[in-house]
């Protein structure tokens, strides 16, 4: 038996040598069975929780304390004023976080603003959106490294397509995933510190909803539009749907009457940028009880030509 493993092992090598750049390492322990992972110019990796397509640095730099990253799009808008609204300095290496505002870690002479979650840069004679990086950590100067991480969690229907802020240049998808799909307790003395953003390029309409200020009464709903590919405007209206979980099953809040008017209104959904929405549902459910809650609005894409699409838009909430 020993003599058969030593000739598989062999093999292995044999077979990774054939591969440009490629390592081979052995992961695993008391979580769960060991499993052996191949990186192969220096982004494709196989682990437990997840599988890597890519690793790359990301362009990114710092205003006024917030973070902005290369998103990949170029802005529609032409022609523009040559005037910038800030200027860039890089600072820090590639694959560094820029921690004080004005501070780049790619060359560019500046920016210019664009919405309340964009900024435009020129960048080799090209002009990119640069996006707003979501909940920046506390303490940021805990982390150096920023990432461009693309691969797929075990089981996943689409790709996961993230931008990481982390103290460790060997950070890997799993690792960002790993503290909420393990079973064991993570140690925050030996692990690295993450944070990341999610890409939502999945959504045909670079639609995602989120929720603020969130009462018995009502809430402020957050549509973030970004990238995706809407073939006119974007409009919601008034109308929505709130469920509950009775017995971890999705249930219709009861209404105070079965058949509620709504206005006619039209909202435009701004693009690029976050569209906000008061929502009172006091007249027609009344005080929410706590628990956990899903309200779901229509969008619609009207396009140039006539018609429109429409797709149905959730997002979850507490009521304290």
């Amino acid at each position: 038996m020993k003599r058969i493993f030593t000739i598989t092992i062999i093999m292995c090598c044999f077979l990774l040598a054939a591969c440009d750049n490629a390592h081979i390492g052995v992961v695993g322990g008391a979580d769960g069975p060991t499993a052996i992972l191949v990186t192969e110019n220096g982004g494709k990796v196989k682990e437990r929780f997840a599988e890597q397509y890519e690793k790359n640095s990301v362009r990114m730099f710092n205003v006024d304390g917030e973070l902005y990253y290369d998103s990949g799009l170029s802005p529609d808008r032409t022609p523009r004023c040559g005037t910038m609204d800030g200027e860039l300095k890089k600072t820090v290496g590639e694959d560094e976080i820029p921690h004080k505002s004005g501070e780049s870690n790619f060359d560019a002479e500046g920016f210019q603003h664009a919405t309340s979650i964009t900024k435009e840069v020129n960048v080799d004679g090209k002009w990119v959106i640069f996006k707003k990086y979501n909940n920046i950590p506390e303490n940021l100067t805990d982390y150096k490294y920023c990432f461009y991480i693309k691969g797929r969690l075990n089981n996943a229907a689409v790709d996961s397509e993230i931008v990481v802020l982390t103290d460790s240049r060997s950070v890997t998808l799993n690792d960002v995933y790993a503290p909420m799909l393990s079973s064991v307790k993570a140690n925050s003395e030996a692990d690295a510190r993450i944070s990341y953003n999610r890409i939502r390029t999945s959504d045909k309409w670079g639609i995602t909803l989120y929720s603020e200020d969130v009462t018995k009464t009502g809430m402020t709903i957050k549509i973030e539009q970004f990238g995706g590919s809407p073939t006119g405007e974007l409009q919601t209206g008034a109308a929505y749907r709130l469920e509950t979980t009775v017995e971890d099953e999705w249930q219709n809040v009861k209404a105070k009457f079965d058949n509620p008017v709504w206005n006619s209104l039209a909202y435009e959904i701004k693009k690029n940028d976050i569209t906000k929405l008061e929502v009172n549902w006091k007249y027609l459910y009344g005080e929410l009880s706590p628990g956990f809650y899903r309200l779901s609005k229509e969008i619609m894409d009207f396009r140039e030509a006539g018609g429109y699409g429409e797709e149905l838009y959730e997002v979850y909430f507490t009521v304290e």
